[in-house]
């Protein structure tokens, strides 16, 4: 995993300045629109960047190639990739991004299930295994890491009790094209912000498709 860190900074280098300058801050303009405007003195601020950054450069096509950045690099230099880091680049073309629930811990192999397939999937060894909560559902996304997966870094834990909320939310979605899953995801992202920014308000007036509260 060292290997797909250390790959991906350097493409985030890449995709961020030159000649993708204004690309980068054309999506950061759009990902701040659809998941809710923050401060950059906001205590969240450094995780939502990371939240950006992860769609940025695996989900949001560039403007001129319909791809994102990871499968634009990867199919435009695959002839100049070092065969020993090959892998290591497809593996960020091929991206898992979803919304899990947590179900174990074992040793260091962290159990979680998609609630979009209800496939149980494995994270072994992972880099990350403090902060989970049986009850919370998260936005998280898997990277191949040879026969299992490791998480990437932009996370969002969503409350408790708008479980139910967002379980309806994906039975909506859950036989249609992943589109719409990152539509829904957005969505749920912008509502965990403004819960955090709103904490007067009820949670349920926040988790909610009814239009008539405004904030």
């Amino acid at each position: 995993m060292i290997e797909n860190e250390k790959i991906l900074e350097q493409l985030i280098q890449l995709y961020t300045s030159d000649d993708y300058q204004q690309e980068a801050l054309d999506a950061k303009r759009e990902f701040f629109e659809r998941a809710g405007i923050i401060d950059e003195e906001n205590v969240s601020f450094e995780t939502r960047m990371s939240q950006f950054l992860d769609w940025y450069m695996f989900s949001r096509e560039l403007s001129d190639v319909h791809m994102p950045p990871v499968n634009h690099f990867y199919h435009k230099n695959l002839d100049r990739i070092p065969v020993d880091s090959r892998e290591a680049y497809e593996n960020l073309t091929k991206t898992h991004h979803s919304l899990f629930e947590f179900i174990k811990l074992k040793d260091n192999d962290v159990v979680v299930r998609d609630l979009f397939t209800k496939k149980k999937m494995i994270i072994e060894n992972s880099n990350l295994t403090a902060g989970f909560n049986e009850d919370e559902i998260f936005e998280a996304r898997l990277i191949p890491d040879g026969k299992s997966w490791t998480f990437s870094r932009g996370f969002c834990f969503h409350p408790v009790e708008a479980r139910k909320f967002i379980e309806r939310e994906v039975k909506q979605v859950r036989h249609l094209d992943q589109n719409h899953k990152e539509a829904i995801m957005l969505k749920l992202l912008k509502m965990r912000y403004k819960f955090e920014q709103y904490k007067h308000i009820k949670l349920e007036f926040i988790y909610s498709n009814d239009g008539r509260l405004r904030i």
